[in-house]
């Protein structure tokens, strides 16, 4: 159920951030839900390795590494990684803000007359 609010705010932040910077909303809906799970996904792998190295492999395959609390470090470890993302695109929108008010080399040599 936690799952279902976080990508309801998932996609709200990133809608508005797209929406923002002028950009495609569902791209960086989907950017957002795949940086989501795909933190899940690294933390999930490396801590099954970690896991697996001090406790030995075949505890890995036990029942005691599936349970809440675990079910809650990866959905925390999702969230570090969509805020993450979302703050790589925010900056990076920023720039290109920053880059469009900038003069472009067009305007190089045109004297404006009032």
């Amino acid at each position: 159920m936690i799952g279902l609010l976080f990508i309801y705010w998932i996609w709200k932040s990133f809608s508005n951030l797209a929406v923002e910077y002028g950009k495609n909303k569902w791209l960086y809906f989907f950017i957002g839900i795949g940086s989501y799970y795909g933190g899940q996904m690294i933390a999930g792998f490396f801590g099954a390795i970690l896991f697996g190295i001090v406790y030995g492999f075949d505890a890995v395959a036990n029942e005691n590494y599936d349970g809440s609390a675990w079910s809650l470090f990866f959905v925390f470890c999702g969230g570090l990684g969509c805020y993450g993302v979302y703050k790589f695109l925010e900056k990076k929108g920023q720039k290109e803000r920053e880059l469009i008010k900038k003069e472009g080399i067009e305007s190089i040599g045109v004297i404006e007359e009032n």
